[in-house]
C-alpha cells in the first residue's frame, strides 16, 4: 500500500525523486538509461518492465495508458499493485541496517 501512495504523490523510491533529495547520483533510469526514472516512466514507459506491464494492459485496456486511471481508481490501483510486485523494483528500498 505504501508504494501506491508514494507513486501517487511522486515520492516513490525512483531515481528522479531520489536524485532530487540527494539519495541517488542521477535521475536516470538504471534499467533502460532514460534520462528520468519518474513515476510515469516506471509505470507506463520503461521497456525493462514491458512484460509486467502487459497484464495490466490486458486487464484495463485503454485505462492502462492513463496514469490518473491507474493511480486513482480501484481497478487501476489493483493493477498497479500487481505490476509493482511483479516488477520487483521496490523490493530493496526498505532495507533495515544490520546491527553490529
Amino acid at each position: 500500500m505504501s508504494a501506491l501512495v508514494q507513486l501517487r504523490i511522486g515520492h516513490a523510491p525512483l531515481n528522479k525523486h531520489l536524485h532530487r533529495i540527494n539519495c541517488a547520483e542521477s535521475a536516470a533510469c538504471d534499467a533502460c538509461n532514460a534520462p528520468f526514472e519518474s513515476v510515469r516512466h516506471f509505470v507506463l514507459d520503461c521497456p525493462a518492465y514491458a512484460e509486467q506491464r502487459w497484464s495490466m494492459r490486458l486487464r484495463l485496456r485503454r485505462d492502462a495508458q492513463s496514469l490518473s486511471k491507474l493511480l486513482y481508481t480501484q481497478p487501476g490501483l489493483d493493477a498497479v499493485a500487481k505490476f509493482v510486485a511483479t516488477s520487483g523494483r521496490f523490493r530493496n528500498t526498505h532495507v533495515v541496517p544490520s546491527r553490529r
